[in-house]
């Protein structure tokens, strides 16, 4: 089974969040996907301002469930803060197309208005007897 936990070291990926290049006052989250044999299989880099989570790079070693996964907690947590939009600053094109193709932005824009119309499908999704 996935899991997908927050990474509260982030000394391994150094060299990511400096390429974000981020005011210092910018605290960033980082968030593992993680498989059974506790090996990271994943990652998704985040920060939460009062107006939105701001997504600024991921790694889902091409994976649409991980991509799915990686980016519905982030958004499920921001969520819990009373957060509704989020921002996309991905820059990889293969993970862009995932991002848009599985409905969490469209039209090539950065901007999601409202996180709880995407958790909300997610539910709809889990309700669909053929996901069961």
């Amino acid at each position: 089974m996935l899991r997908i936990l927050e990474q509260k070291n982030l000394s391994a990926y150094q060299e990511i969040v400096s390429q974000c290049s981020l005011s210092e006052e910018v605290q960033m989250h980082l968030s593992e996907a993680i498989d059974d044999n506790d090996v990271v299989k994943g990652w998704i880099l985040y920060s939460y301002q009062p107006e939105k989570v701001i997504l600024y790079a991921m790694n889902d070693g091409g994976d649409w469930n991980y991509c799915d996964g990686l980016i519905r907690s982030v958004l499920f947590k921001a969520e819990l803060k009373g957060i509704e939009q989020a921002e996309f600053l991905e820059r990889n094109p293969e993970i862009r197309t995932r991002i848009e193709k599985l409905g969490f932005v469209k039209n090539n824009q950065n901007l999601l208005e409202k996180i709880s119309e995407v958790m909300e499908n997610c539910q709809k999704c889990k309700e669909n007897p053929v996901n069961t």
